[in-house]
């Protein structure tokens, strides 16, 4: 007892933690020099009937495997013995000395040993002894078992052979440095990558499930190995991760293990916008049943139903089938993908209540069978990917199935979230053309209805989010040319050009300041952002008419200005004396021909400095004033006069009414009744670059009337209410067969000749339209047969005689 108890104590350590004692077979890791120790916990020996010993002995062995497979190799340079003391508990109950949650022992394994265990394995054979005088006897043996063992009751056998007599509960773990686990698991997880990256050669199990069973939850590893990272972050050249090339190459053997132990089934690959949920729906099979069966607490049971309605879609899709059918049934699809994996959405709570706008995340259990838009909460997963949105919005026969889920609650602004937290702008672009042809295509629509197109492409982006989508992908587009392309696309189906980046900065001065730059990309994106700077307007909420009849003129032919290239003398000196931009030297301007024919008139007395001929102010050039359409900065710096950065307010008077056609009475009449104050915000009686570039700011209101002379130059003149038929059909400029009340007033205020710079009278307007609208109006829309069949014809002719007057 004395020996026992000293060989004993050479090998034990002190209790450690079960966690980090490895359940990794020998033979699937190089040998390690200094990690070739194993930890034994000895739980119970039990059984044993007859023995009445108060103190046994049990016997460990670790060796190669025998000839036979049963035994241990006992030579001396390859195997290692040692030995617990055994206090009887109870009869047929034997705990390891001392009691308690049992013995952890450390043994150290000979390097011979280590290096036969790559061939192998490594076996272990117990043997309970009874202590004796001289030696102990032996009562009981096991066979030999494999090391590592998870905790497992061994049966033990008499000496004489036969049926068990006991059983002996242990496990024996692999003790490995946190170092060596690092490199373990990087080794191994690099077996399983290689072997999921080749098809799926034959049917059965294959060495990456072998590999996989010693990964689990269950096997002992520390978390400092960095198990959980490796395998979500280990992907090939298209991003496609270890789980999603077990879906692809159909090793659905080891989906179950590879969900099991953390792998994220919903993450997106880069390349194709699929995640291995996705795959395996659209691959359907076994692939989507092991992955099911493998996520049964990570996905719900509506999920799950979900997932396998939208395969068997997708199955019956490329069969063919009925159209009215398919129709139906995407439609119904559309909502229970919506229903079953519902994005993060904005919280509704009551009025007053203070967390209005937040962000919240409801548990499955709490989700209503409403609609898709009373329907909230996040899926059982924690981070939302999109990946089933993704895959049923590509795979959407029909522009109102789309519609369903983009207008989910919440749907649309997480989708462009996670394009931004992945940086796919891939999927952005693919989102952009989604919204494109699923949402009404007039750029007049309701901005604030569910199914506005302007309203998805804009929508926030959270709370508190000060940016909309189209200033993220502008400000990511400087650094990733993919980002740009996304933009153009976003401007080019009608996004809000006027919007600013967090940092307040205008989104077309930001492209302008890249394009200055010689990012090439940006000039492009410049032209549309200006091309659509002030299109799409709700006439009712923001009416845009200029009258022409009282327009300036050039004060030396007396010709319209606003048709005859205005054209003014220039400066390029500053109020500090050095060369800058060309830039006015006074508010006059004048027709190009009438200009030049000054300039060259002076030009032949060989002066070196030009004259107003209106003011006398020195000027050293001619210059025709800049396009605002095609390059704003360059026509703000041209009005700057004193080079200060700023507009003064005398100069944007006379400007404007050289380059549209204004009254002058009413153009000072409605600046001072609050237009000029909606641009020149910090009142100073000037306009700074900033303000001038800002939402609702001048270069926004010019735009505006620019596109609104060119749509009335397109429509030509109308015909006048006095043919009500001919006079529907010039202003239904779509051809829908209706007008909206912006359509309307826009119609009445040239029949009536009233501009958008007389709030009075177009509010006159406004009011006998709303009267007329609430008669007659169908849909909120007043149709065609409304102004035909009934008094609407007359009554707007009333309305129009009253205004005149």
């Amino acid at each position: 007892r004395f020996l026992n108890s000293r060989r004993m104590a050479q090998h034990r350590g002190p209790p450690l933690d079960s966690r980090g004692e490895l359940i990794v077979p020998f033979n699937l890791l190089p040998a390690q020099s200094g990690d070739g120790a194993v930890a034994v916990r000895l739980r119970s020996v039990e059984g044993l009937q007859g023995v009445r010993a108060t103190r046994l002995s049990l016997a460990l062995r670790f060796g190669p495997p025998g000839h036979d497979g049963s035994e241990v190799d006992k030579s001396k340079d390859c195997s290692v013995k040692c030995f617990v003391e055994l206090l009887q508990q109870r009869p047929g109950l034997w705990l390891p000395e001392p009691a308690g949650d049992g013995c952890v022992m450390h043994v150290v394994l000979p390097p011979l040993l280590l290096q036969r265990a790559a061939l192998g394995g490594i076996f272990c054979r117990l043997k309970v002894l009874l202590p004796g005088r001289i030696t102990p006897s032996s009562l009981c043996t096991s066979l030999g078992v494999s090391v590592p063992l998870e905790l497992t009751a061994v049966p033990l056998m008499g000496s004489k052979g036969g049926a068990a007599v006991g059983t002996a509960t242990l496990s024996i773990g692999r003790l490995l440095s946190l170092d060596t686990q690092v490199q373990a698991a990087r080794y191994l997880v690099g077996q399983v990558f290689s072997e999921l990256q080749r098809p799926r050669a034959s049917p059965g199990p294959g060495a990456a499930q072998h590999i996989l069973l010693s990964l689990g939850p269950s096997c002992g590893w520390s978390p400092g190995a960095g198990l959980d990272r490796m395998l979500a972050t280990t992907m090939d050249d298209i991003g496609r991760g270890i789980l999603r090339l077990a879906v692809d190459n159909g090793h659905s053997e080891c989906i179950k293990p590879l969900v099991r132990v953390a792998c994220d089934l919903r993450a997106l690959c880069t390349e194709d916008l699929r995640s291995p949920l996705t795959r395996a729906i659209e691959r359907g099979d076994e692939a989507l049943q092991a992955l099911v069966e493998g996520a049964e607490d990570k996905l719900t049971d509506r999920e799950v139903k979900a997932a396998r309605k939208l395969s068997d879609a997708l199955g019956d899709l490329g069969a063919g089938g009925s159209p009215a059918a398919t129709v139906d049934r995407w439609e119904a699809l559309a909502e229970t993908v919506a229903r079953a994996f519902p994005p993060p959405r904005r919280h509704r709570p009551a009025a007053g209540d203070p967390k209005s706008g937040e962000w919240t995340s409801r548990s499955p259990a709490s989700r209503g069978m409403g609609s898709p838009q009373s329907d909230g909460g996040p899926s059982a997963s924690d981070k939302w990917s999109g990946d089933a949105y993704i895959l049923a919005l590509e795979h959407c026969p029909t522009g109102r199935a789309r519609r369903r889920l983009l207008c989910a609650d919440g749907a649309c602004s997480a989708l462009w979230c996670v394009c931004l937290s992945n940086n796919l702008p891939s999927l952005a672009r693919k989102l952009a053309v989604w919204i494109g042809l699923s949402m009404t295509t007039s750029p007049q629509d309701e901005f604030g209805s569910p199914q506005s197109r302007r309203r998805l492409l804009d929508i926030s982006l959270g709370p508190g989010e000060k940016e909309a989508m189209l200033a993220r992908a502008l400000e990511r587009g400087a650094q990733d040319e993919r980002w740009l392309k996304v933009a153009r696309v976003m401007v080019h189906l009608g996004s809000d050009v006027t919007g600013h980046t967090a940092s307040g900065k205008s989104l077309l001065d930001l492209a302008l300041e890249k394009a200055d730059d010689g990012h090439n990309g940006f000039r492009d994106l410049t032209a549309s952002l200006l091309a659509k700077l002030g299109g799409g307007v709700d006439h009712w909420e923001r009416p845009m008419v200029l009258v022409e009849d009282t327009t300036a003129e050039c004060p030396i032919c007396m010709e319209n200005l606003w048709t005859s290239t205005p054209t003014a003398f220039v400066s390029f000196t500053t109020a500090g004396g050095r060369e800058g931009n060309a830039h006015v030297i006074c508010g006059h301007f004048f027709c190009f021909d009438c200009a030049s024919q000054q300039y060259m008139k002076q030009q032949s007395h060989n002066v070196t400095e030009f004259e107003c001929p209106i003011c006398r102010a020195k000027a050293t050039e001619v210059m025709p004033m800049p396009d605002i359409a095609v390059n704003p900065r360059l026509w703000f710096q041209f009005l700057d006069m004193a080079g200060s950065g700023k507009i003064e307010k005398s100069t944007v008077v006379h400007t404007l009414e050289a380059m549209l056609p204004i009254d002058t009475e009413l153009l000072h009449a409605a600046l001072a009744a609050g237009v000029w104050a909606e641009w020149d915000k910090d009142g100073d009686d000037a306009i700074a670059e900033s303000e001038f570039f800002d939402a609702g700011g001048l270069l926004e209101w010019v735009r505006m009337h620019q596109h609104e002379l060119k749509a009335a130059e397109a429509r030509g003149k109308s015909p006048g209410l006095g043919d009500p038929k001919a006079w529907f059909r010039h202003w239904d400029t779509a051809r829908r067969g209706r007008l909206r009340r912006g359509e309307l007033l826009r119609a009445l205020c040239e029949e009536a000749s009233v501009s958008s710079l007389e709030p009075k009278r177009i509010a006159a307007l406004k009011e006998g339209i709303q009267a007329i609208w609430d008669r007659h109006a169908v849909d909120d829309m007043l149709t065609r047969d409304s102004v035909l069949k009934t008094e609407a014809a007359n009554e707007l002719k009333a309305l129009v005689n009253e205004v005149k007057k």
